[in-house]
């Protein structure tokens, strides 16, 4: 079937968020736990020191050697710049289901990514052949903006070339989805797979969900 007989009428395209939506959970409840254990710390007294690093490096205002050197004076430990890099973007655990549902999209749907992101982290979700089908990446590093910021969704709207009533936004970020609905999106939650599936199925009757899925 065909995108313009799938999609209902006014939307052209579907965007996604790419941690907590291609990821089981968001990357950095997995992430700030594996750095954690990587220096003999207790998660909970990394996860604010990470946080806060964190909004730097998704902004593209430092890099990863500037991230991990900034993070060990932060947490009074050290660590190898090579085992941090490993285990920092060894922290994804996919989400199959999604991946499935990437691939069985329309060929002529639109596809784009929208993603609060750091360069190495991006450039292996960009590089990842089952990607291919997504026709734009936005990533916070490169545009200097992070969601909920009405910008990032700018930058979406932009690269799709489409305005943003025309785009469905999937997203695991309560905040973020109501951000894109007040600036015109489309938003669609995905907290879990069976009420995502309900939301997709009452939201896009005519685009099948994949077999990964549960049954409506």
């Amino acid at each position: 079937m065909s995108a313009t007989r799938s999609l209902p009428a006014g939307l052209e395209a579907i965007a996604f968020d790419w941690g907590g939506v291609f990821t089981e959970g968001t990357f950095d409840s997995t992430a700030h736990a594996r750095l954690a254990e990587l220096h003999g710390l207790p998660a909970a007294a990394v996860e604010p020191h990470y946080l806060r690093l964190m909004e730097e490096f998704e902004l593209g205002l430092i890099d990863l050697p500037e991230f991990h050197a900034r993070f060990q004076a932060a947490v009074g430990g050290p660590s190898n710049l090579t085992e941090f890099r490993a285990t920092f973007l060894g922290a994804v655990r996919e989400r199959a289901a999604m991946y499935d549902l990437l691939a069985s999209l329309p060929a002529d749907l639109t596809v784009g990514v929208l993603s609060n992101n750091v360069p190495e982290l991006c450039d292996l979700v960009r590089d990842d052949p089952r990607m291919r089908r997504v026709n734009a990446f936005v990533f916070s590093n490169e545009i200097h903006a992070r969601k909920p910021d009405p910008a990032a969704y700018a930058a979406l709207s932009a690269a799709l070339n489409l305005p943003p009533s025309a785009i469905l936004f999937v997203d695991d970020n309560p905040v973020n989805v109501a951000a894109c609905r007040e600036l015109g999106f489309v938003g669609l939650l995905l907290d879990d797979i069976p009420g995502f599936a309900a939301r997709w199925r009452e939201t896009l009757p005519d685009l099948p969900l994949p077999a990964a899925f549960p049954p409506a």
